[in-house]
């Protein structure tokens, strides 16, 4: 299965989100922070109930977080050519560690 998605388009869109709204992107904490992105960005292929998936070929995000370590993850997302069929993102460092967080906080 191919992907469409512009590469730059996900981290244009969550940029333009951090920077429309600075002081309500800092009252949240990291895991608030991650669980928006990946509910925008990666929830058509992933799903955030252990029970259900959203697609075929994609772990939901419990899955994820009980197979996988934290450093496992901050290097499998900042490293986008490692990532196979997924769409190629590029994430911030902070964007990386706010998902690791939100992923931390399923286990």
């Amino acid at each position: 299965m191919r992907f469409r998605r512009s590469p730059t388009l996900p981290a244009a869109g969550l940029a333009a989100l951090m920077l429309a709204a600075p002081a309500a992107a800092q009252q949240f904490g990291a895991e608030e922070r991650g669980a928006a992105i990946v509910a925008r960005w990666c929830s058509d292929c992933h799903s955030t109930d252990a029970a259900a998936r959203a697609s075929d070929v994609a772990p939901s995000f419990p899955e994820v977080a009980q197979r996988r370590s934290p450093d496992y993850l901050r290097g499998f997302l900042a490293n986008p050519h490692l990532r196979g069929v997924m769409p190629p993102f590029e994430l911030s460092r902070e964007h990386v560690e706010d998902i690791v967080a939100y992923l931390e906080s399923l286990e």
